[in-house]
């Protein structure tokens, strides 16, 4: 009895080992995982730091150069700048493609605003430096030929006419519906008042628009002259 005893009890021993070794092979592969995607996700934010990190800039606010020397030494600026472009290494990439339109997020911190991140994803060129949208560029100079137009004259007009003495004096309350009392007019004497009416106010229309152009005369002037002068 004993020895059958021993027989009954030594399968549920074996099982049951294999079963804690099954679950530290589950937990060993899911360890395992864990490791990997964290090492993924290291190297994904060192590359990102190493092109994010500026190479090379020196700040150049406590110098700024005499307008005699400001050509040579933007020149000068321009040609360290595409050396640091080819001897830094190639930029990796993490272009995130939405609604047809892509952006390179590679190129933007953890704690980059939203804004620039959205204007980068509407210009839809990932393959483009962001850092060099938005500069601005000096004025160029003027030259013999540049002409400087002079601005409108005296104080601002109104495109929009007065209205005519008639629309001024003109009530609701005056207009009599009762056709008993006085007959309704003719197509033919409609026809006059209301042509009458939209010569007069064509007119002031056009007049105020001659008080608007007259504030350019100068300008014109001016405009006429170089025209003449072309021919």
């Amino acid at each position: 009895m004993p020895k059958r005893s021993r027989r009954l009890l030594t399968p549920s021993k074996h099982k049951a080992s294999k079963q804690i070794a099954k679950k530290e092979i589950i937990e060993e592969e899911n360890e395992d995982k864990d490791k990997e995607v964290s090492t993924a996700r290291g190297r994904l934010k060192g590359a990102l730091l190493d092109v994010l990190d500026p190479q090379g800039e020196e700040s150049d606010e406590s110098y700024e150069p005499s307008p005699t020397k400001r050509e040579k030494y933007q020149d000068r600026k321009d040609s360290e700048d595409e050396d640091t472009k080819r001897r830094s290494p190639a930029r990796q990439s993490y272009v995130l493609k939405l609604f047809d339109r892509s952006v390179d997020l590679s190129q933007f911190e953890e704690n980059s605003p939203l804004y620039p991140i959205c204007r980068a994803w509407m210009i839809n060129q990932p393959k483009e430096n962001y850092r060099n949208f938005g500069q601005t560029y000096e004025e160029p100079e003027q030259t013999e030929d540049s002409v400087e137009l002079p601005g409108p004259e005296g104080p601002p007009v109104s495109r929009i006419p007065e209205l005519l003495p008639e629309q001024k004096a003109r009530n609701k309350d005056n207009i009599n519906l009762n056709y008993r009392e006085a007959p309704p007019p003719s197509r033919e004497q409609l026809l006059r008042w209301h042509g009458v009416r939209w010569a007069a106010v064509r007119q002031a229309w056009v007049e105020q628009a001659q008080r608007v152009e007259a504030r350019y005369d100068a300008t014109q002037t001016l405009l006429n002259k170089i025209n003449i002068n072309a021919l």
